[in-house]
């Protein structure tokens, strides 16, 4: 379900359902109503773990918030803690040595810099430095958190990543899927880490997710044919 929305209004969710907040939406701790703190597009979808709430808008920076998935390059290393940048245009964040799974001090990750790893936004205050974590806090197992290793990254619009994300009628993937086998990464922050068996598949599908950034969804399967088209008449050459 969809609709334009600004922020203040009142959203019609189900309260014997759990939801889930994305991008564009706040829970008021006091009244515990959900509301949108962005102008655009809202959509709620349904699954078996309850409803997911966002709002789709326009944006160029990437602003953190509780709950996102992001993918990040660590830029730094401190005492008890990495610098991860998540966009160029918006302020790095903070990994923990200790926010992985059976971490402690003397069993610590062993990053180095330019290393990407996929987190989530664990705390993000206006006044502080916002914190990421490589596992599930709940349960601390690592949830698919943590190194990417090899694999190529795309940036991507945020809407894109969104849809990417919380859209389970959005084509790519299903599209992607039929030519060749991946492992992906998607951040709300406008990047995806894609890995694949072979480097032929890693480039058509890198220029099929670059090329269908913005373009309507029923072009989505020419685009994708044409690249792997293009890649294996490449090696035959």
């Amino acid at each position: 379900m969809t609709s334009l929305v600004i922020p203040g209004d009142r959203i019609n969710v189900d309260p014997e359902r759990p939801v889930q907040l994305g991008p564009g939406m706040y829970c008021d701790p006091s009244t515990q109503a959900v509301i949108p703190v962005n102008a655009g597009v809202q959509h709620i979808s349904e699954s078996k773990r309850g409803q997911t709430v966002y709002v789709d808008y326009d944006s160029k920076r990437y602003i953190p918030a509780v709950g996102d998935l992001v993918v990040g390059v660590i830029t730094g290393a401190f005492a008890d803690s990495y610098r991860v940048s998540l966009s160029n245009f918006s302020t790095p964040v903070s990994l923990s040595y200790m926010a992985f799974p059976n971490a402690s001090k003397k069993n610590r990750p062993t990053l180095v810099i330019g290393d990407l790893v996929y987190a989530r936004v664990c705390t993000a205050e206006k006044e502080l430095e916002a914190e990421i974590e490589c596992m599930d806090s709940t349960t601390g197992s690592d949830s698919g958190f943590g190194l990417l290793e090899d694999g190529m990254v795309v940036d991507v619009t945020l809407g894109f990543a969104r849809h990417l994300l919380f859209d389970d009628n959005f084509p790519l993937l299903r599209l992607l899927a039929q030519h060749c086998k991946f492992e992906i990464a998607i951040g709300v922050n406008g990047k995806i880490w894609i890995k694949t068996d072979e480097v032929k598949d890693s480039i058509a599908t890198y220029r099929s997710i670059k090329d269908c950034c913005g373009k309507p969804q029923d072009t989505f399967e020419n685009i994708i044919k044409e690249h792997f088209k293009a890649v294996t008449n490449t090696v035959e050459e």
